[in-house]
């Protein structure tokens, strides 16, 4: 049985799901390790993947999922830094869990999910300063060196086999075969350039991150509950029927135009600001987009599969080119000001065309 939901469940689908998450808890750590290396939103997938296990009423394999997470962090990083983990990702995957399992308002779980990540991520800070002073973001360059140093060849050998196959095959440009010590030093190499730029960048990832985590973990929960049939049409509510409120989008447009006022009185810390302000409102902007554009493929019929394909593919984009995520999020502030639920719309009384719109990503 289901210990969260009263649903027959077989001894060896509830085994396999443990161990499945067991798995997933134990790479969880390693993944996020390459998040901060990539100088992209820092997305917290343990919360995600929890508040999913969540919505399944799955509590073995949330539980082994948890334990897993944790105990392969405090082995691979240490103490330290799977306190900053907990705090950050699995924490705040609780609250957004108790809004899953009470059927909760969904928009008022999206409230408390965004704010729990936020607070999570306030919380991380604070333990990593705590534990290593000022120069937290140096300790942490060294801590991804000497991970990085204890690679054995053997893992880094496919990688560089794998490259010298592309050159032969004429995919390449280099004039000479690779080698895992040239890689090596390639690898150092960008390392030393992440820290260079980290300490202007890093506020804005995590805090771009939490507001995504946020957001994925409420949606991904719910439509969990949903794909069961135990959701109900207050309690989730899919990606055609999210609008950013007109509070938040002049709040955060505004927010945008002060750090370009921070920056242009030469502000010591400016840049950091308003690259911190910038992913931030970036982000909310951005999935204001995501949203808007698959409102426009509702209307014109396009078949589910098609639009999550799409929306998917366009999330990662934005997460891992931030050259895109600018794009997206200035057609972000345009649906925001000008769209059916945008800030000019209403303010002119206009019509709420999108109202009776129902169908999503996640139905």
């Amino acid at each position: 049985m289901d210990s969260n939901r009263g649903v027959n469940v077989s001894a060896g689908r509830l085994a396999l799901g443990t161990l499945l998450a067991v798995i997933a808890g134990a790479i969880v750590p390693v993944i996020a390790v390459f998040q901060l290396m990539m100088l992209a939103p820092v997305v917290m997938l343990g919360g995600v993947l929890s508040a999913w296990l969540y919505g399944r009423g799955n509590r073995h394999p949330l539980a082994g999922f948890l334990v897993s997470a944790a105990c392969v962090s405090a082995l691979l990083l240490g103490g330290i830094p799977t306190v900053a983990l907990v705090c950050a990702s699995l924490m705040p995957a609780f609250a957004v869990g108790r809004g899953v399992l009470m059927k909760e308002p969904f928009f008022a779980q999206m409230r408390r999910g965004v704010t729990a990540y936020v607070l999570g991520l306030l919380a991380a800070l604070l333990v990593a300063y705590a534990g290593y002073g000022s120069g937290m973001v140096n300790r942490f360059m060294d801590l991804l060196r000497d991970e990085y140093a204890r690679m054995p060849d053997s893992a880094l050998q496919p990688l560089v086999d794998w490259a010298n196959a592309l050159v032969s095959q004429g995919q390449g440009i280099a004039g000479r075969a690779l080698t895992v010590t040239y890689l090596r030093g390639q690898v150092l190499a960008i390392l030393d350039l992440v820290e260079e730029t980290y300490a202007q960048t890093l506020p804005g990832m995590l805090l771009s991150g939490a507001i995504i985590s946020g957001a994925l973990s409420v949606l991904w929960g719910n439509w969990a509950l949903a794909r069961r049939g135990m959701a109900t049409n207050e309690s989730f509510v899919g990606m055609s029927g999210w609008f950013l409120p007109p509070s938040v989008s002049i709040g955060a447009l505004a927010l945008e135009l002060a750090g370009l006022a921070i920056v242009a009185a030469g502000s010591a810390n400016g840049a950091a600001v308003y690259a911190t302000i910038t992913q931030a409102a970036g982000t909310a902007f951005a999935i204001q987009a995501l949203c808007a554009l698959n409102r426009r493929m509702l209307r014109a019929g396009r078949p589910l599969g098609r639009r999550r394909a799409l929306i998917a593919v366009l999330s990662i984009a934005a997460l891992l080119v931030r050259s895109f995520a600018s794009v997206l999020s200035y057609v972000g502030i345009a649906s925001a000001f000008m769209g059916s639920h945008g800030v000019f719309r209403l303010g002119s009384g206009g019509r709420r065309e999108d109202d009776d719109e129902h169908d999503d990503l996640g139905d």
